[in-house]
């Protein structure tokens, strides 16, 4: 039986995330997991807006929301001993929606649980994790990957080689995929360590974060698992006089430690179902792929766990590889595309490390300070941009605005939820609801797809000019295009809708136009890539042009 042409390694949400895009999009992949069981933990539990809204255009959100629970506030006490909070925060504001930002909070999900998710959906398309097959070694040519991979069958090792023509490592911060490429991790080993488990807790309530100590003394946090019954809660601890080895051989050494610090006999820690020894590390590559071979998620980059941006940022890896990977797989786009993958992400991700590093300097230096406990603002990940990038066309931007790299963006609101400046290619796109779509109430977030780039005509724009080029790629299967109008167009403008073989969105209340700084005299093009990141704001049809070309093969 022929191979598939990815392999991926590991099947964590990089992973499961990445074979969810690539499926989407007709491309088969073969996904293989080291460990012999699913992985079990709370981990990276919360979600933030902008990978809530990728989960959106993979058709996960229903799933996501129907498992999750929202953020709740955080209290601090005393240690040991404390019974009234000191203080009680929330590590981000509770945002109302707005028309272009539909989902403006996180949601907490265990990363166990997100990703049997993942797996059920991947499975919808005959896909399934291989467990306990792990890579050995890679080959890799122009033309191909050889990996050698080993499993275990009846209680023997199997060797298998096998060819392929792509390999994501998506194999975690040890990925034997970055070693194998003799790839640098640079950066650095803190010396802070820390314990954390799930544990059947009761004598808390399920409704708060609760924080004990703090600084030179210790910390114990423990917040609530997302599921809705039951006493299943996190338990995290740090301390100067913690045994760190003998608590992450023995739980019951872990168990007595806790109960210890606390000094509450009405809080009791009942069994664990995980627990694990985190030393954090600060470290990234200087390259997302080499040849064939594609890093993504903790294979890529490692970073502290405060700010919640790990999971997210592994999962937005994957999604921005993945529909390049797509075209240039079907021969729909030139393999110099997968260059802008690197491009794109490595100055985000720098970023990522700068900002979870000063979070986590101000948590071990003043636990009980807001400082280290922020999820809001930038965090949430709805500015990350990719402005700088080669592939994205911007006729309203000048030459020099294009060199200025600011990976996160500039938040009006610290907490997230002010407009930027005028949108630019490169930005995430915003929402807009209330449109109109042969007769049915829809949203732009309900028309963007993964699997095609979707070019919005605001009515001004003399859209016969473009029938030539879109057709070419209409007939391809590699876009879709709607004129968008105030108003329901007749006559001539009606014609053009037909002639481009598009839709008509009729923006009842003008959000679109507001939310894409389009004015009603201002003949505009965007072209939303598959990832729901503005490719192209155009101004004529040379930057409609220059935009495909740069893209699209042929």
């Amino acid at each position: 039986m022929q191979s598939p042409p990815v392999l991926i390694v590991g099947a964590g949400p990089a992973g499961l995330v990445m074979a969810l895009s690539l499926l989407q999009n007709d491309v088969p992949v073969r996904i293989i997991e080291k460990d012999k069981a699913h992985h079990t933990g709370q981990r990276g539990a919360a979600i933030m807006p902008r990978t809530i809204e990728l989960y959106n255009f993979l058709g996960v959100l229903p799933d996501i929301y129907k498992h999750s629970s929202p953020s709740i506030p955080m209290q601090s006490f005393e240690m040991p001993g404390g019974k009234v909070p000191l203080k009680q925060w929330r590590m981000s504001p509770v945002l109302e929606p707005t028309p272009a930002n539909p989902w403006p909070n996180s949601t907490m999900l265990g990363q166990d649980t997100a990703e049997r998710l993942l797996r059920e959906h991947i499975r919808a398309f005959g896909c399934e994790v291989e467990l306990g097959s792990q890579l050995v070694s890679l080959v890799q040519t122009e033309e191909y990957v050889e990996a050698t991979l080993t499993k275990f069958v009846d209680g023997r090792e199997v060797t298998e080689t096998t060819q392929f023509k792509w390999l994501i490592g998506a194999d975690g911060g040890r990925s034997t995929v970055r070693k194998q490429l003799g790839l640098s991790f640079l950066g650095e080993s803190r010396k802070e360590r820390h314990i954390i488990a799930d544990v059947h807790v009761t004598g808390l309530d399920m409704h708060n974060l609760h924080l004990f100590g703090g600084g030179e003394s210790g910390t114990v946090l423990i917040w609530p698992n997302e599921r809705k019954d039951g006493d299943l809660m996190t338990v995290y601890a740090t301390g100067p006089d913690a045994d760190y080895d003998a608590m992450a051989k023995d739980y019951s050494v872990f168990k007595a430690y806790v109960e210890k610090k606390l000094g509450r006999p009405d809080i009791a820690l009942g069994d664990s179902t995980w627990l694990t020894d985190y030393h954090p590390n600060i470290r990234m590559v200087d390259t997302f792929q080499q040849g064939r071979v594609f890093l993504a998620g903790d294979a890529a980059h490692v970073h502290s766990l405060t700010g919640g941006q790990g999971m997210n940022t592994s999962v937005q890896d994957s999604f921005n590889l993945g529909w390049k990977l797509a075209l240039v797989e079907r021969h729909l786009a030139s393999p110099t595309l997968l260059a802008s993958y690197t491009e794109e992400r490595l100055p985000v991700v720098a970023e990522v490390l700068n900002i979870t590093t000063d979070l986590f300097n101000k948590y071990v230096s003043a636990t009980r300070e807001r400082g280290g406990w922020v999820r809001g603002g930038k965090l949430k990940q709805l500015y990350v941009n990719y402005r700088w990038s080669s592939i994205i066309v911007d006729g309203r931007a000048s030459a020099v605005a294009d060199l200025v790299k600011n990976p996160y963006g500039n938040v009006m609101d610290a907490n997230g939820g002010g407009e930027l400046e005028l949108l630019r290619a490169g930005d995430r796109a915003p929402d807009a609801p209330d449109l109109l779509l042969d007769n049915e109430r829809t949203s732009l977030f309900k028309i963007f797809s993964p699997s095609w780039h979707t070019v919005l005509m605001f009515s001004s724009f003399p859209v016969s000019k473009m029938q030539s080029s879109l057709d070419k790629y209409m007939n391809r299967g590699l876009l879709r295009a709607y004129v968008v109008s105030r108003q329901a167009v007749q006559g001539d403008e009606g014609n053009q809708v037909q002639e481009i073989h598009g839709k008509l969105l009729v923006d009842t209340k003008g959000y679109a136009h507001k939310h894409y700084g389009v004015g009603p005299d201002t003949p505009t093009v965007v072209i939303v890539r598959p990832d729901g990141v503005v490719g192209a704001i155009a101004l004529d049809d040379n930057d409609v042009v220059k935009y495909f070309s740069g893209v699209f093969a042929g």
